[in-house]
């Protein structure tokens, strides 16, 4: 039985730039606004500066302060009742600040597919036949260069997660894969 976690790196600085450029941006919209007599559309050209300023903190909060975790976790290391006795659980943690909060929990035995994506080809013809699936995003990274997606059945539903994980993870989730009788433990993105 695994028992492994893995907090997430950021691969890039992207959410750093886009937040700098939408403050910026909306500091050059507002200032002229207040400062510059004469000016047309003055509510306008707030208006705009506020909805700048609200995507750069939600950029800021989104990537930059909250940081994933991802793990495999023994039944006998989770503190839920309602588990099942025995297998093994894919969970993922969202920390911020000293806050760390599990958003899923999910039974490795429903893994369905796993697969490795870029940036230029996000791998969403793999998950095609699954029908209507629950997306979630469990990235650190604005837009990473290298990410996986990995397909569960969990409570009677079709889920597909996107995060990041370390070599480590990913040989253990081939290894759910293959033992499952999933084939080569995840199909490989060409690049």
């Amino acid at each position: 039985m695994n028992d492994y976690t893995h907090r997430a790196k950021k691969q890039n600085k992207s959410d750093i730039v886009a937040s700098i450029c939408l403050y910026v941006s909306a500091a050059v919209l507002y200032l002229p606004s207040v400062l510059v007599h004469g000016i047309k559309f003055v509510p306008m050209l707030q208006f705009l500066a506020l909805v700048l300023l609200v995507f750069g903190v939600f950029v800021n909060q989104r990537y930059t302060w909250q940081v994933y975790s991802y793990g495999v976790v023994p039944r006998e290391n989770l503190h839920d009742p309602d588990a099942p006795p025995s297998g093994e659980y894919f969970v993922v943690y969202r920390t911020v600040g000293k806050r760390r909060t599990c958003l899923a929990k999910i039974d490795m035995s429903g893994i369905l597919a796993f697969v490795k994506c870029t940036h230029k080809n996000d791998m969403a013809s793999a998950f095609a036949d699954l029908g209507p699936v629950d997306r979630y995003d469990f990235r650190t990274t604005m837009m990473p260069a290298v990410y996986y997606k990995a397909a569960f059945r969990a409570d009677g539903e079709n889920v597909v997660i996107s995060f990041e994980p370390d070599e480590t993870l990913v040989g253990i989730l081939r290894e759910a894969m293959d033992s499952k009788g999933g084939g080569d433990g995840g199909a490989e993105q060409a690049e």
